[in-house]
């Protein structure tokens, strides 16, 4: 009775992690305290509490009954992923105690200690690719339909008690792409942004596309199907950043395949994005000219005042990160808290006010060195071991993990939403636990 009823704990938890994947890029929340900071974006001051954290929350209880009952031990994992993410999340509680707004800096603590907990989770009871790959297919399925329709549609589809947007190209604030004097709407799926949502494909699809080449399972045709769908939303989101780090993941995981692993698989792997590619080239033709704004064509980016003004922004927003670190470097200002210390620190801005889309000068402003050395650890810890490790065993599946880490680590050089808000967090930290 004692071991059925841990083996049911831990089985809840396992359905509960499913839950919160398929729930990773969803907007849908709950506000808990409304903290309107003037013109601030609401989710950079008011608490929260998503799907997913509800998913998270359910999972990790699960599993620590399951624990207890069992008195199973808790496996750490690697200490140069595990001591560095012990350290930033102890560290990310300190900053409360230089924190400009002390409980915004403990609010986004608690998530902080929650996205440990899920690292450790994954560790212990994620054991293959074969657990995730249904909640994945879900996730990619569910936000590339309504993706794609959107994009389609050029409007939101109705699915605002889920936490759709109202989506309304014509109108200011909404995420367009201006081509021969056309606003086109951006996909944003269910999700807070086209980026978070771009972001969110790439991860997943490069997941989905090692268990694609290394499984001869009946579901591998509709997985195929799926997969190509998301293809085409992440085409939609037009997110730059989202589609570098899906072809410099890809071509790792490419590499990697042909340096450890027998032919046919670099053949069936080759094979699979020449199939993706055929299928989407239509896509691609179909919407040349916004695609030819987003990657500069005919000097668009310095031409189309909404490109200009994107990259004006972020060098701007950079440049103010990075007076707020060289004024409050020791400890930083606290967690969370990079857009109203930037709003502190110039409040005549000419953009709205939000982090620097360099994750590691976020990280440095607002926890201090320490924090930076420690996420700085994470970034390149894995690495070093990957190339420099002899022993270490190249599976196909730590491979296809390899690719979805420098996916993250590259959007993290262009965007903020793997360090602030709460999909990009737990991608990043569910592919540590996963790597």
């Amino acid at each position: 009775m004692h071991t059925r009823l841990s083996s049911s704990f831990h089985n809840l938890s396992l359905i509960s992690f499913g839950a919160t994947i398929i729930l990773f890029p969803f907007r849908y929340r709950i506000t808990l305290v409304e903290r309107p900071v003037g013109l601030l974006y609401r989710d950079y001051t008011d608490f929260i509490l998503l799907a997913s954290d509800i998913a998270l929350i359910a999972t990790l209880a699960f599993w620590g009954i399951s624990l207890i009952r069992s008195q199973k031990s808790i496996n750490f994992g690697p200490k140069f992923l595990t001591w560095p993410l012990i350290g930033l999340t102890v560290i990310s509680i300190v900053s409360t105690l230089f924190s400009i707004d002390p409980a915004l800096s403990l609010y986004h603590s608690g998530r902080m200690t929650l996205l440990f907990g899920m690292y450790l989770f994954i560790l212990n009871e994620i054991k293959t690719l074969n657990m995730l790959i249904f909640p994945l297919v879900a996730q990619v399925l569910t936000q590339a339909i309504v993706g794609i329709y959107q994009a389609l549609e050029q409007r939101s589809i109705g699915l605002q008690k889920l936490g759709e947007y109202e989506l309304d190209p014509s109108q200011s604030g909404i995420s367009i792409v201006w081509a021969e004097g056309v606003r086109s709407l951006r996909a944003y799926g269910l999700s807070d942004h086209p980026n978070i949502l771009g972001g969110s494909f790439v991860f997943a699809l490069l997941l989905i596309a090692v268990w694609l080449i290394s499984n001869e399972k009946i579901w591998q045709l509709p997985v195929l199907g799926v997969q190509t769908l998301g293809i085409l939303g992440l085409i939609y989101t037009y997110s730059r950043s989202a589609w570098l780090a899906y072809i410099l993941g890809s071509l790792l995981i490419g590499y990697l395949i042909w340096r450890n692993h027998p032919r046919q698989l670099i053949t069936k792997y080759v094979m699979l994005m020449i199939t993706l590619l055929i299928v989407i080239l239509p896509f691609l033709w179909a919407n040349n000219k916004i695609l030819g704004v987003r990657f500069g064509f005919g000097n668009s980016i310095e031409q189309i005042p909404t490109e200009v003004a994107s990259i004006r922004e972020r060098q701007i927003l950079n440049r103010e990160a990075t007076k707020v670190f060289s004024n409050n470097g020791a400890f930083g200002v606290g967690l969370g808290t990079m857009p109203l210390a930037i709003r502190t620190q110039n409040p005549n801005f000419e953009f709205y006010y939000q982090p620097a889309h360099i994750v590691l000068l976020n990280v440095a402003g607002e926890t201090g060195l320490i924090g930076a050395l420690f996420y700085s650890t994470l970034l390149i810890a894995p690495w070093v071991m990957l190339f420099g490790n002899k022993k270490l065993n190249l599976s196909i599946e730590l491979i296809g993990v390899s690719g979805a880490l420098l996916a993250t680590t590259i959007i993290g050089f262009f965007d903020y939403y793997t360090w602030l808000f709460s999909t990009g967090r737990l991608w990043q930290w569910a592919i540590w636990g996963l790597w």
